[in-house]
């Protein structure tokens, strides 16, 4: 068994400030993720805010409390099986399965550090382990055939819209109106736990797509974008905090879709805030 705590040291102590040192606790976690993807053969790549701070900024975004990869189906699901297993005893992994507490669904897998804090707002009165996280969120293939493509995008309209509604519960403090609404969240909430069920059957059949499909964020997530094979596939490596990591094979492409094409030019001064983190703790 690797002994984690030798090989990436915690150094949260050492960031000169509340979210470097919350930065810091991610970075380890992300060298766990990648050592044991490298073991045992599996592919992920840095998407979102994390991939863009790897190309921007060659590490986080300044203000950036979050970390954010991505992973095919077949490959999340070995990591979540391994990853139980051979993560230190410090972090763990966080899904429906493995926590019953966590009911939040929008976002099906998330490695935790078990001595730290992020609470956003809405979430005051969650009980499960709200320790800073990485973000792990599995990739699906989709069908390139337009009329195919057209139905799978509807479900994921489908799975964005109740989640939405989902979410209606973590703005119940910010006025009456909205408190009525969030009423409603256990409805949708319901109706999501219904859809998951036939998103999971969908997603086992596409794993069985050849080359000629899109890549996009899991039928299990709100996100919707689809990604040419070529552009994530071969995964290369890119700098991030001084380090090698996992990113697409066109990053450019994928920045553009997600981003803009300024995806390179920074938001203005207000707009550089955290936006996950009501508390922050990296440290207990």
């Amino acid at each position: 068994m690797t002994d984690f705590n030798i090989l990436y040291p915690d150094k949260r102590h050492t960031g000169e400030t509340v979210l470097r040192q919350a930065q810091l606790v991610m970075l380890r976690m992300l060298c766990i993720i990648d050592h044991i993807c490298k073991e045992h053969g599996l592919k992920y790549w840095l998407c979102s805010g994390t991939l863009l701070g790897a190309f921007r900024h060659k590490g986080f975004i300044p203000w950036d409390d979050d970390l954010d990869i991505c992973m095919l189906r077949e490959d999340y699901e070995k990591f979540i099986a391994i990853a139980q297993k051979e993560l230190p005893d410090d972090i763990f992994v966080q899904t429906r399965e493995t926590d019953q507490l966590y009911d939040y669904l929008p976002l099906p897998c998330k490695v935790r550090d078990k001595k730290s804090l992020i609470l956003s707002e809405g979430f005051e009165n969650k009980k499960y382990n709200m320790g800073i996280f990485v973000d792990i969120f599995p990739a699906d293939r989709y069908h390139a055939d337009a009329q195919t493509l057209k139905k799978e995008k509807r479900l994921k309209t489908l799975f964005f819209l109740l989640s939405k509604g989902a979410d209606l519960e973590l703005s119940r403090n910010k006025s009456f109106f909205r408190r009525l609404l969030g009423y409603t969240s256990p409805i949708f909430k319901q109706l999501l736990s219904l859809l998951l069920k036939r998103t999971k059957i969908i997603s086992e059949e596409n794993k069985r797509l050849g080359e000629n499909c899109l890549i996009g964020p899991g039928l299990d997530t709100p996100w919707r974008r689809y990604f040419k094979p070529d552009e994530i596939f071969p995964i290369k490596e890119i700098e991030f905090e001084g380090l090698l990591f996992m990113c697409p094979n066109n990053p450019e492409s994928y920045l553009t879709q997600v981003f803009g094409p300024d995806y390179m030019t920074p938001p203005p001064i207000e707009e550089q805030v955290a936006k996950h983190a009501m508390r922050l703790k990296p440290i207990l």
